[in-house]
């Protein structure tokens, strides 16, 4: 895959460090994508941006605490779960003892020991593959359903720029009824049921879907192709009844988070209506069925960033990052939304 549009945002995010108090107290940043127009709002202003009539699909997935501790060739560490290929098969990403990123080269048979916070055995499993070469996912048979057992021992995935860990309920989204994510579908965190609410009352339809995340920390370095793990999503037939209606209407099509885009695109594309996804949305394969997204801001060298100049020109997006960093905007799971439609 080429890489002709810039990946590079060339300014320093700020990472929300903590959750705001009440969820809907997060900066919206909304940008008019044909005009490249941008203007910061608020949160809870975020029915002005609709119109009566727009679809809005959001991610029904919630998240499980998929941090587990591990002793791997007599070491201690972190197994974050990645995907769960199967009952007893699953890809995780290597991290050292204490959460940060561990690079090292595991031999294929390497036995894996699951522990639980109190330090008891539970679970064992041994690895099969590297995934890719050049990163930190390993492919591993398990004795257990490791999917099923991380919500009695395993913890969130946390990352370092987080003031202090926090407990699952934060990270709990309005829409999260299927358990099955490894990090927070965080575009549905700052929505609240008034914000619900207000959306209907404006006359906007709401559907949903599901698709699990992976871990994002995989992310592509500067100058590499990105590192695509697969996702499970499935789409029920009455959101494909209501996608069907939106396009013959001419209705807008709103994503509520990258993880919908990836669904509703993949199925635009090929996919069937439920399986494994690991398609891309880039300027190179532009989304053909959503117009508009409503998602977090996102840092350079990701393949969320290469998600949204699928939406955006370049050039239009960097300047509305660079007035969101300007107006005191904060990036990541607990940070600030972007409206692009």
């Amino acid at each position: 895959m080429s890489k002709p549009w810039p990946i590079d945002l060339g300014i320093p995010v700020t990472p929300a460090v903590r959750p705001p108090e009440q969820r809907d107290q997060v900066k919206l940043l909304a940008v008019e994508r044909h005009a490249g127009q941008f203007q910061a709002s608020a949160m809870q202003h975020i029915a002005d941006f609709f119109q009566s009539g727009d679809l809005l699909v959001v991610n029904n997935s919630s998240m499980i605490p998929a941090a587990l501790f591990a002793e791997i060739e007599g070491l201690r560490r972190q197994v974050h779960l990645a995907a769960r290929l199967g009952p007893r098969e699953v890809l995780f990403e290597l991290r050292m003892e204490n959460g940060s990123a561990d690079g090292k080269t595991l031999p294929i048979g390497a036995s894996v020991q699951l522990f639980d916070r109190h330090g008891q055995r539970v679970s064992g499993g041994m690895v099969t593959a590297h995934f890719h070469p050049a990163s930190r996912i390993w492919r591993a048979a398990t004795d257990d359903d490791w999917y099923a057992l991380a919500p009695r021992i395993g913890q969130p995935i946390r990352y370092a720029y987080l003031d202090r860990p926090y407990p699952l309920e934060y990270y709990r989204t309005v829409f999260g009824t299927e358990p099955g994510s490894s990090e927070m579908p965080s575009a549905s965190r700052p929505f609240t049921d008034s914000i619900v609410t207000a959306l209907r009352d404006k006359g906007v339809e709401m559907v949903s879907l599901t698709l699990h995340t992976t871990v994002s920390s995989h992310e592509i370095e500067p100058g590499e192709e990105p590192l695509v793990i697969p996702e499970w999503y499935r789409i029920p037939p009455t959101t494909i009844q209501a996608l069907t209606r939106a396009e013959r209407q001419g209705r807008s099509i709103i994503a509520l988070g990258t993880t919908v885009v990836r669904a509703l695109e993949s199925w635009r594309g090929g996919y069937p209506e439920q399986g494994w996804t690991t398609h891309l949305v880039t300027p190179e394969t532009p989304p053909r069925l959503v117009s508009g997204l409503i998602t977090g801001l996102h840092d350079s060298f990701t393949s969320h960033l290469w998600l949204l100049y699928g939406f955006l020109d370049p050039g239009a997006l960097h300047r509305a990052y660079r007035f969101a960093k300007e107006s005191g905007f904060y990036w990541h799971e607990f940070g600030d939304l972007s409206i692009i439609r």
